[in-house]
C-alpha cells in the first residue's frame, strides 16, 4: 500500500526545491502528488499491472516522476529525496505538518532564527522571536503556536481516503480464502466517519485458522498484535491496526451491529432489548429468562424483533435515530446513483491540474450530467486565482468546452470572503456566473464573533450559491474555524444559499453532524468534490458519506433531480 508513502515523498520533494528557489519542479512534483492522492486503486497495483508505461498514463506523471515511484515501490524509498534532505538540513516534513507554514514562511525561520527542526520552532515561539519577523507579526506567531499544540495533542488518526485501499485489499485477499461466506467491514469506517482510528472485519466461515493465516500474512503487516483462533489485529507499517473477528453464520449480524457501533447506539439498543425482556450482545439476541437465541443472522432481524425499522450504519450515532426508528420517521437517505453530478471543480487556470475540457470530458465518462466549473478567484496567491482581466477568457474557454461534451457546465468561481466579509469582485460580475461559490481562505484565527459577523455579512449582501467548506477545516493538520454555526445556517437558510458538504478527503465540510443541525433548522446543500485532478472527481463518494451522516435525503440536495430541475434552483 504504497499511495501514502508516494504521496509524502513527492509532496517533501516539491517543498525542499521551493526552498532552492528551484524553478517548475516544484509544482510538477505536487502535481504528481496530487494524482496519485487521488486513486482509487494503489499505484503498485498500477505499476504492477503495466509497469513503468502505466504509470506515465496517469495524469500530471512523466518519465522522470515515474521512475521515481517506481524506486519508491520497489525498494521502499527514493535515493534522490534522501540527497535533498541531506542538502538543507531542515526538517521540512515536520514542520510542513503545522497549519499555516509553507516553504517560504519555513526558510524565512531557517535564515533569520536558524530553525530546523519543530523543536526549533517550538523555542523561537516561547521566546516570542517569531513575531519580530518580517511577514509574520503577533497573530502568525499565535496561528503557529496553535498548529503545534495541535499537532502535538491531535490523536494518531487516518483520513476515510487514506483507509480505504486497505478496506479494498483486505476484504479482496479474505474473501479469495476457502470457506469464507462473507467479508465485511465494521466500525467508524462503515458508519462513514471522516477519520478512523483502526478498522474492524467481521468475518463468516467455518474455518477459521486459514482465515488467520491469511490475515496475519497479509502484504505490509509490520506487526502481528495478537492472534487467536477467532481474534487476531495486526499493524501495518504506516501504522493502521486492523482487527478481525470470525464468526458462524448464525452470529454475523448480532457481530456487525456490535463492531459498527457506535459505543452509544449500541448501549441504547441494549435498554431497549432488555425492556422488552431480550439481552442483545455479540453472539445474538437472546429471550429472557431463559436466554434462548432469537435472532442474530443479520442486523435487520434483530431490529425488526424488537420492533424497530432498520436504521442505516451512518445513522447510527445515537442523535435520534432510535425515536425515528419506533415513529417511523427515518429519512430515506441520499445514495450515490441519486446525484447527477458534483459542484466545486478546479482547472488549470487556477491551480487545478487539468484543463477544463479534460475535466468535464472524465465527468462525462463517469456519467454525471452536469459539472461546475469554480476556479478561484480572489487574493489566495498559492492557487494562482483568476483576476478581472482573466476572467474573461475563462468565461470563453468554459463556452468553448460546453460545445463539445454531452453535459450540462456550469460557469462559475470559487471566491474569497475577504477580512471584513466582501467579495472582491462586483455583484454585476458576479451576477453573469451560474453559480458562485464563497469560501474562506485568509485571516482563519479570526475570533467566534468576528468570524460569524464576516461569514454573515457575506451571505446577506451578495448572490452566493453556496457556501464553501464551511468550517474551512483540514483533518489532522488544521481546526475548525471558530464560528456561530447557529446564526450562520440561520441567515443561509433565510438567504436560499445552499451550504457545502466538500468531499475532498483533507476536508469532509461540513462534517455529518453539522449536517444534521443545518438541515434541522431548514437548510439546503450542495455536495462538492473540490477536484483539482481528474483523479479528485470520484470524491463524490465521500461527500455523499457526510451527506448520509447528516440524515440528507434527495429532496435536500441540490446535485439531485433533472439537469433542469437544477437549473431553475439555480436560477433562483
Amino acid at each position: 500500500m504504497k499511495n501514502q508513502e508516494v504521496v509524502r515523498i513527492l509532496n517533501t520533494i516539491g517543498d525542499i526545491l521551493e526552498l532552492q528557489n528551484v524553478a517548475f519542479k516544484p509544482i510538477a512534483y505536487r502535481k504528481a502528488a496530487m494524482t496519485v492522492e487521488g486513486l482509487t486503486e494503489d499505484v503498485e497495483e498500477v505499476y504492477g499491472k503495466e509497469g513503468l508505461s502505466g504509470l506515465q498514463r496517469l495524469p500530471g506523471i512523466g518519465e522522470h516522476i515515474a521512475k521515481k515511484i517506481e524506486e519508491i515501490i520497489l525498494s521502499g524509498k527514493l535515493r534522490y529525496f534522501e540527497q535533498l534532505k541531506n542538502e538543507i538540513d531542515i526538517d521540512v516534513e515536520g514542520l510542513r505538518q503545522i497549519s499555516g507554514l509553507g516553504p517560504k514562511k519555513i526558510k524565512v525561520l531557517y535564515d533569520r532564527l536558524h530553525v530546523r527542526s519543530v523543536a526549533d520552532l517550538e523555542k523561537a515561539l516561547k521566546r516570542h522571536a517569531v513575531a519580530k519577523l518580517e511577514g509574520f507579526g503577533e497573530k502568525t506567531e499565535d496561528l503557529l503556536m496553535k498548529g503545534l499544540v495541535f499537532l502535538k495533542t491531535k490523536p494518531r488518526r487516518f483520513l476515510y481516503a487514506q483507509a480505504l485501499p486497505y478496506v479494498v485489499m483486505i476484504q479482496r485477499e479474505l474473501g479469495g480464502v476457502r470457506g469464507v461466506e462473507r467479508v465485511e467491514v465494521a466500525g467508524s469506517f462503515r458508519r462513514g466517519k471522516e477519520t478512523v482510528g483502526d478498522l474492524d472485519f467481521v468475518v463468516v466461515s467455518d474455518e477459521p485458522g486459514k482465515v488467520m493465516e491469511k490475515f496475519v500474512h497479509l502484504a505490509d503487516v509490520k506487526e502481528i498484535l495478537a492472534k487467536g483462533v477467532t481474534k487476531s489485529s495486526i499493524r501495518f507499517s504506516n501504522g493502521l491496526q486492523v482487527d478481525l473477528r470470525v464468526v458462524y453464520e448464525k452470529e454475523f449480524g448480532s457481530a456487525l451491529l456490535y463492531f459498527i457501533g457506535n459505543k452509544e447506539h449500541n448501549i441504547e439498543i441494549r435498554k431497549l432489548a432488555l425492556h422488552k425482556r431480550y439481552t442483545l450482545n455479540e453472539y445474538g439476541l437472546f429471550r429472557l429468562p431463559a436466554k434462548k437465541w432469537v435472532a442474530g443472522r443479520t442486523e435487520k432481524e434483530i431490529y425488526t424483533t424488537l420492533g424497530l425499522k432498520f436504521m442505516e450504519p451512518e445513522l447510527r450515532e445515537n442523535h435520534g435515530e432510535l425515536q425515528a426508528s419506533l415513529g417511523g420517521k427515518l429519512p430515506r437517505l441520499l445514495e450515490e446513483r441519486d446525484v447527477k453530478g458534483y459542484f466545486h471543480n478546479h482547472s488549470r487556470w487556477s491551480d487545478g491540474n487539468a484543463s477544463l475540457l479534460q475535466m468535464a470530458q472524465r465527468a462525462e465518462e463517469l456519467g454525471w450530467k452536469f459539472i461546475s466549473f469554480n476556479d478561484h478567484f480572489g487574493p489566495v496567491g498559492i492557487a494562482h486565482p483568476l483576476t478581472l482581466k482573466r476572467l474573461d477568457g475563462y468565461l470563453k474557454e468554459i463556452e468553448q468546452v460546453r460545445c463539445k461534451v454531452g453535459i450540462r457546465v456550469f460557469s462559475g468561481v470559487e471566491i474569497d470572503i475577504l477580512k471584513d466579509g466582501k467579495l472582491p469582485l462586483s455583484t454585476a460580475k458576479l451576477n453573469k456566473l451560474d453559480v458562485v461559490i464563497a469560501s474562506l481562505h485568509l485571516s482563519l484565527g479570526l475570533g467566534e464573533k468576528e468570524m460569524t459577523k464576516r461569514v454573515c455579512f457575506a451571505l446577506e449582501n451578495y448572490p452566493i450559491t453556496i457556501f464553501g467548506h464551511p468550517r474551512a477545516r483540514l483533518l489532522n493538520v488544521r481546526e475548525p474555524v471558530a464560528m456561530n454555526l447557529d446564526r450562520v445556517f440561520s441567515v443561509a437558510c433565510r438567504q436560499g444559499v445552499f451550504l457545502e458538504v466538500n468531499g475532498a478527503p483533507q476536508r469532509m465540510d461540513l462534517a455529518g453532524e453539522q449536517v444534521k443541525v443545518a438541515r434541522d433548522v431548514g437548510c439546503r446543500f450542495a455536495l462538492g468534490v473540490d477536484a483539482h485532478d481528474v483523479t479528485h472527481l470520484e470524491y463524490g463518494r465521500f461527500a455523499v458519506n457526510m451527506a448520509r451522516r447528516g440524515w440528507l435525503e434527495k429532496k435536500d440536495v441540490l446535485n439531485c433531480g433533472s439537469v433542469k430541475m437544477i437549473e431553475k434552483r439555480l436560477q433562483k
